[in-house]
């Protein structure tokens, strides 16, 4: 499947009079079902439907700006597109007329230059966003992308050839010892309010894997790549993975722009999708499986397929059982804590055991304490020791007599 860009004839266009020639300024209403603003310097943006969610005035209007970068040489005027923070669900079309040695197409939404070479036969750029905007001629890329083989525009994208989960990029530097590398991702269907490159950025849809022959050195929090590499080897391979995007099941068109300094080329287009299975782990109590073409989860022991989402609930174990955990984090009972205890292995409620009867202990006199082989016995006023027996009696103050045998 091949989406076109080209889009119905549908055109509101308001020139507006107080201005004439090269200096007047065009604009149009252009809303879901696509359209058309020209200005009458041969400069045309062609939206196609389903790029816009609303409709939204787009102005042209020639600018003094000089958007010359690199080996790219501006040719005539550059045009100012607004509103700056429009973004496109689908690329626009951006031509121009004039005459151009290998004709290119400058846009600066930005901090940094594009350069878009789409055709070898006239000056068209497919765009994302809006913002200055030139013909150019001449350049060299900052690098070249040698793998994956690149559609030159979005309409000839082959989505049914789509990489699933990841991607491997090969890239060759034309000099430079660092390379910013961007990814951004548009939707061939449109219409859809997904936010594939990440909430207010451009660039964060994705992000580098595994790469060889470069480093990382840098993210897309500053909203102009989506990771910028350091090069040790004469060509750097990475891994693209998703990140921001999510999981897409229906292929989406991914541009490449390689870029150094305030220079970025756009490479070109490649296909990219999700598996059923990407993403998907079961609540970590199961497997996916996509066999069928759709994700299923094949749940652990004790577990089993949620109804609300993919994943695996855990099933309460309380078949033949009185009391305890269900194995769920829940209860299977409670037993009469009066007359039964949880045995929580068997899951039973067992009797309590009957209560130990009550002993008695023999009544012993507070004032007497009698101890074997050498015993002292004290009543009132009276010790006596056998063995060496010594009595006294101190009532009477008499003394007895002492024997050894």
């Amino acid at each position: 499947m091949v989406f076109s860009l080209r889009a119905p004839a549908t055109l509101v266009c308001l020139w507006l009079a107080s201005s004439c020639g090269g200096a007047s300024t065009a604009d149009a209403l252009i809303g879901p079902e696509g359209g058309v603003v020209s200005h009458d310097d041969g400069v045309t943006l062609t939206v196609p439907p389903g790029a816009l969610l609303t409709t939204r005035q787009i102005v042209i209007r020639p600018s003094s700006e000089d958007l010359s970068s690199g080996g790219y040489k501006q040719v005539g005027s550059a045009y100012l597109f607004e509103p700056r923070d429009l973004e496109f669900k689908i690329p626009a079309e951006l031509t121009f007329s004039g005459d151009a040695s290998k004709p290119v197409v400058l846009l600066k939404p930005d901090k940094r230059v594009i350069a878009y070479s789409g055709a070898d036969d006239r000056a068209v750029g497919y765009i994302g966003s809006l913002g200055l905007a030139a013909l150019a001629e001449g350049g060299d890329p900052v690098a070249t992308v040698d793998e994956p083989k690149l559609a030159r525009t979005p309409a000839e994208v082959d989505l049914n050839a789509a990489f699933v989960d990841v991607a491997t990029l090969k890239v060759t530097p034309d000099g430079s010892t660092a390379l910013d590398l961007g990814f951004t991702a548009y939707a061939p269907a449109g219409m859809s309010a997904t936010q594939l490159n990440g909430e207010g950025t451009a660039y964060c849809g994705f992000k580098l894997g595994m790469i060889n022959g470069a480093s990382i050195t840098g993210g897309c929090s500053s909203g102009l790549t989506t990771a910028t590499i350091g090069l040790s080897a004469p060509q750097a391979i990475a891994e693209v993975v998703p990140f921001l995007i999510g999981t897409v099941a229906e292929p989406v068109i991914v541009e490449v722009q390689v870029g150094s300094g305030d220079l970025a080329v756009s490479a070109g287009y490649f296909a990219f999708r999700s598996s059923p299975c990407y993403r998907v782990s079961c609540s970590g109590h199961g497997a996916c499986d996509q066999t069928s073409g759709a994700a299923v989860c094949v749940c652990d022991p004790g577990y089993a397929p949620s109804e609300v989402e993919l994943g695996c609930d855990c099933v309460p174990q309380c078949d033949d059982r009185q009391c305890g955990g269900d194995s769920c984090g829940g209860s299977c009972g409670n037993c009469d804590n009066n007359t039964h205890t949880c045995n929580n292995e068997s899951g039973q409620c067992d009797p309590l055991p009957p209560p130990e009867p009550m002993t008695s202990e023999p009544m012993t006199d507070p004032g007497t304490s009698t101890t074997s082989d050498d015993t002292t016995t004290t009543s009132d006023d009276t010790t006596t020791t056998s063995d060496d027996t010594t009595t006294t009696g101190e009532s009477s103050g008499e003394s007895g007599s002492s024997s050894t045998g």
